[in-house]
């Protein structure tokens, strides 16, 4: 779990930006701690703007124009640092009615932060994680908001709805700088590597490939998949085309945690059409398929999720669908208009939701924060 999680569960708001670099963790690290993003001329700018009323009531030689972590290590008021564990990951929040244009802080400790809930306050925290990725790393930087009350989420929500667009410029902005500083580290192609499942249909001409990221452990997200079909939960798509209009279920329910090779899965509410479970490897991946009559002949099918982590507390989630059908015409026919444009309007209906209920969930955990030694 991310040490963000321990200061601000259940956000109203969540924005989480992440690349992944050539650069070892430890000296990756070193560089997103030690980051002035004042040295960026157009950055620099922007938060000469933002902090103006301050400019004019101080000195000009009295202002930090450093920013980043350091600067805020040293300042000793507004923004603080809630927790850090050296090498990995830092925590950065503060508390204030970040509405105003001096914004006025409420000066709290570490420990009071995540508790307090007087009214009339905004609460934001974000953080650095710094994590192993293949011979590099990736790099997470979250950014989490919430109110201690409904009026004063309507004024920190309408605050950022104008200068949203700045700030989190500033923060895509800072990304890539630090990007470019480590080096890139360019990502398999989900679209032209080999994925499990592909192997049943070799020299297949038509299949579909769609992936998201998820904000949660693969455990998590494996548990949702464990639930497809509409003999479990439904397929978190688009529920009035292939749940019969019944809502998915938007939980994880206990005895639906494993799928067997050799299993059916109800493709259709009524189940009198099936998904043979083909391969399970837990908290990797998860194939399906099958064969039925299509268009007069025989349609064979494969359906593959595969999971990766991507850092300790995320998901890379890859989908794969294959058909082969003869003759071509009647291949082509379904191919071109059935698995491009309606497979993948569910297909991306799904992804979208398994997110949205996984990071849900992933967010109203409570457990040990971990830690690990990347050396």
């Amino acid at each position: 779990m991310r040490l963000i999680q321990k200061y601000l569960p259940n956000p109203r708001h969540t924005e989480v930006h992440r690349i992944f670099v050539k650069t070892k963790p430890h000296e990756a690290w070193e560089t997103m701690r030690h980051l002035d993003m004042g040295k960026v001329p157009w950055v620099k700018l922007l938060f000469s703007i933002r902090t103006l009323p301050e400019r004019l009531t101080r000195k000009s030689k009295g202002i930090d124009n450093r920013i980043g972590i350091d600067q805020i290590a040293e300042n000793g008021k507004g923004f603080f640092i809630a927790e850090e564990i050296p090498s990995q990951e830092i925590v950065v929040a503060a508390v204030g009615k970040f509405w105003h244009l001096n914004i006025p802080f409420v000066e709290v400790t570490s420990e009071e932060f995540s508790d307090f809930n007087i009214p009339g306050y905004g609460k934001l925290s974000w953080s650095i994680l710094v994590e192993p990725y293949s011979e590099g790393s990736v790099i997470t930087l979250e950014l989490r908001t919430t109110a201690t009350d409904e009026i004063s989420w309507k004024k920190l929500n309408r605050y950022y709805s104008i200068i949203g667009v700045a700030s989190q410029l500033i923060r895509s902005t800072m990304m890539h700088h630090a990007e470019n500083l480590l080096g890139k580290f360019k990502r398999a192609d989900d679209e032209e590597r080999a994925l499990p499942g592909d192997e049943r249909l070799p020299d297949c001409k038509y299949q579909a490939t769609h992936s998201i990221d998820i904000e949660a452990p693969l455990s998590l997200v494996w548990r949702y998949l464990m639930q497809l079909g509409c003999d479990r939960a439904g397929w978190y798509s688009i529920d009035a085309l292939d749940n019969d209009g019944k809502p998915s279920i938007d939980h994880v329910v206990e005895g639906w945690e494993t799928r067997n090779v050799g299993d059916k899965i109800w493709a259709t509410p009524k189940g009198d059409s099936f998904f043979d479970v083909y391969q399970v490897e837990e908290d990797k991946h998860f194939v399906v398929g099958g064969k039925a009559e299509r268009l007069g002949e025989t349609f064979s099918s494969t359906w593959a999720f595969i999971l990766e982590p991507i850092g300790r507390d995320a998901t890379h989630l890859i989908t794969r669908a294959r058909m082969k059908l003869q003759p071509p015409l009647k291949e082509w026919i379904l191919g071109t208009l059935w698995m491009a444009p309606i497979h993948g309007l569910m297909q991306k209906a799904q992804l979208k939701h398994l997110k949205t209920i996984c990071e849900r969930d992933a967010q109203m955990r409570k457990e040990k924060i971990l830690t690990h030694d990347w050396a």
